[in-house]
């Protein structure tokens, strides 16, 4: 029997998919001899999530929401491979290794570090090759491709710089990755300048040079500002304390910077509810359902306005209405007025809202998207006192829960319906002026109010305010901009000319979602100079990405599909919606589904015929979890 060499570039948590599919289809059935070359310079597993990073640098999902296993709700991704979840793994190391909540239990609803998160990573991949049986051979090259070339025979050549290794099958899974030109710490700035770092990412490295009697401004109030401000607060020393009446309070180390945050909307994220779906409790469409959404491409492209958002309304005024309803009258009113809404059309349902909800309590997207009153914006000391109550408010309305309560439920129902979305905008299926509009408006606002950070972020941020680290009352529309030769960069608001402050470092908290065309890795630059790869258009809009097949196969320049070679995840995103997520167990987690539909296809390309229905397992046993600990020697036993 040949031995069949495969190539997995990049060994992040998408990279991890790729190789557990791998090892529950050969556990099940042998393909044949299996080569496994794994490049990635970082500890296999991790990723961006470095073991070593701060521990006030959290996961954005609950931890009983996260994993890295198959399991019986994943549908048309080949034999299931159990292991533990995130959680689930937490509960088994000793307490002392948990970092910040050594001597606290351990729960499924809680938000923990990213550095435990890549421990786990870590623990998956060496579980996964001690559960490889004896025929599929695990072999680690840490370091990075820096090219790849298609021999006549149609196998890859992929040459570090050590040396070449030539695979059969190649999957890129590379992840985030930087931008060219774009050093992490900016350019050494003259005296009496600004300092400008465009990636605050190792933060803190990018950080170290600010000192206490600097003023940083900070442009973004997304996931990426949190983690700056942890650096700069709680990374120098400074403690958040709870009062007896459970209020978080600031206290200073004195070596924090004055902190200015500001963005385009003059807002940050809301807050993550509290947890009450468990594991795997999803909202269920009534309206924005996977297979009308599929009728409806099946003869033309949709536009998201007006054919996809109306029926996300729907689903949202329902989750909206029906915790309302339970909470304000009682279940059984909750129910008929339900039913009822099922069954009505768009007229219709706004009758039954007039008739059952007041006015001042219905549920209002358009105050969703802009909760800013006139009012507010009468001036800065208007706006602080705003902004600041409606923080409280919102932390108020996390408390109540994500089924509980009624706004944060029909909030949650966006982050649920992600792959209904995906149903609708996946390989092309909006216009293109309806997928710039999806990238350029509504993205912003999901992520405002259905992907935010946890509830206790925002109490750090009030309490930040409070203690006069931190201001964030420049509105909507401040902006940074150039002063005259020689003199720093000004923060100054577009609303209230005079509210102005001069920075000496300017942080930019964004996530580099660049082109690969623009990618700082001679690999995928590489590979669209030979043709291998192109970049995703959809019409004359490239929304970011490389073109895959259905299949997840690379599209070629010329629009040729090749058959041996896959791309998952971020280097995708683009043709795909919304890559950067993790597993999560028990919803037919789109990230496995795509690994499975890769890896079978491999599979179907080495036997010469598709896999085998799901048969026991040949001899590989299941490894102990001291067994397979064993083989993660850097981080020890996990008793």
């Amino acid at each position: 029997m040949t031995t069949a060499r495969i190539g997995i570039i990049g060994m992040g948590p998408r990279g991890l998919t790729v190789l557990e599919r791998i090892v529950a289809n050969e556990r099940v059935r042998k393909s044949a001899n299996i080569e496994i070359f794994i490049f990635d310079p970082h500890p296999p597993g991790v990723g961006c999530h470095d073991p070593e990073q701060e521990d006030y640098l959290l996961v954005n999902t609950v931890a009983g929401q996260i994993t890295q296993f198959s399991d019986h709700s994943v549908v048309g991704a080949g034999p299931i491979l159990e292991g533990p979840s995130f959680y689930q793994w937490l509960e088994e190391q000793r307490s002392s290794k948990l970092g910040r909540w050594a001597g606290q239990p351990v729960s499924p609803d809680k938000y923990y570090s990213r550095a435990l998160f890549g421990r786990y990573l870590y623990w998956v991949y060496h579980y996964l090759a001690a559960l490889a049986p004896s025929h599929v051979q695990i072999n680690l090259v840490q370091e990075s491709i820096l090219s790849t070339d298609r021999l006549a025979e149609d196998s890859w050549v992929l040459s570090t710089k050590s040396g070449s290794f030539c695979v059969n099958y190649l999957f890129l899974t590379t992840g985030h990755t930087k931008p060219a030109g774009k050093p992490a710490t900016g350019n050494n700035p003259l005296p009496g300048t600004t300092l400008v770092i465009d990636d605050p990412y190792p933060i803190k490295t990018t950080t170290a040079a600010i000192t206490a009697d600097m003023t940083v401004a900070i442009e973004g109030m997304g996931l990426t500002m949190f983690d700056v401000l942890g650096a700069l607060t709680t990374g120098r020393g400074g403690r958040f304390v709870q009062d007896e009446d459970g209020r978080m309070r600031y206290l200073p180390s004195g070596q924090e910077p004055r902190l200015v945050t500001y963005s385009r909307s003059g807002l940050p994220l809301t807050a993550r509810a509290i947890n009450q779906k468990g594991v795997s409790v999803q909202y269920k469409a009534r309206f924005l359902q996977a297979d009308k959404v599929r009728a409806m491409r099946a003869g033309r492209k949709l536009d998201f306005v007006t054919d996809v958002f109306p029926l996300l309304l729907a689903d949202m005024q329902f989750a909206y209405y029906e915790a309302y309803l339970r909470e304000r009258r009682d279940p059984v009113t909750s129910m008929l007025f339900c039913n009822q809404f099922l069954c009505a059309d768009v007229a219709g349902r706004e009758a039954l809202i007039c008739q059952y909800v007041p006015e001042a309590d219905r549920f209002s997207w358009d105050r969703l998207v802009n909760p800013i009153t006139d009012d507010a914006l009468a001036t800065p000391e208007d706006f602080h006192e705003w902004l600041m109550d409606h923080l409280r408010q919102d932390l108020r309305e996390a408390y109540k829960g994500n089924v509980q309560g009624p706004l944060k439920a029909a909030c949650d129902v966006v982050r649920d319906l992600r792959d209904n979305l995906r149903a609708a905008i996946d390989h092309g299926g909006l216009t293109e002026a309806s997928h710039r509009w999806l990238l350029s408006e509504f993205n912003p606002i999901m992520n405002r109010i259905a992907v935010g950070p946890p509830a206790s972020r925002i109490a750090e941020l009030l309490a930040l305010v409070e203690a006069g680290v931190l201001e964030m009352s420049y509105g909507p529309g401040a902006a940074c901009k150039p002063g005259r030769p020689g003199e720093r960069i000004r923060l100054t608001s577009s609303l209230w000319p005079d509210r102005s402050v001069a920075v000496d470092v300017l942080v930019k908290a964004r996530i580099s979602m660049h082109s690969p065309a623009d990618d700082a890795s001679p690999l995928l630059r590489g590979l669209l100079k030979a043709g291998y790869v192109r970049l995703f258009h959809n019409g004359g809009f490239h929304p970011g990405g490389i073109e895959v097949s259905r299949e997840f196969n690379w599209v070629t320049a010329s629009g040729q599909t090749l058959e041996n070679a896959w791309a998952l995840g971020i280097p995708t995103e683009g043709v795909k919606f919304y890559t950067f997520v993790v597993p999560r167990s028990g919803v037919n987690s789109t990230a496995i589904v795509d690994a499975g539909r890769a890896v079978s296809k491999m599979i179907s390309l080495i036997t010469g015929h598709a896999p085998a229905p799901h048969e026991e397992p040949i001899e590989a046993p299941v490894p102990t979890t001291e067994y397979a600990s064993a083989f993660a020697s850097l981080y020890g036993a996990l008793s």
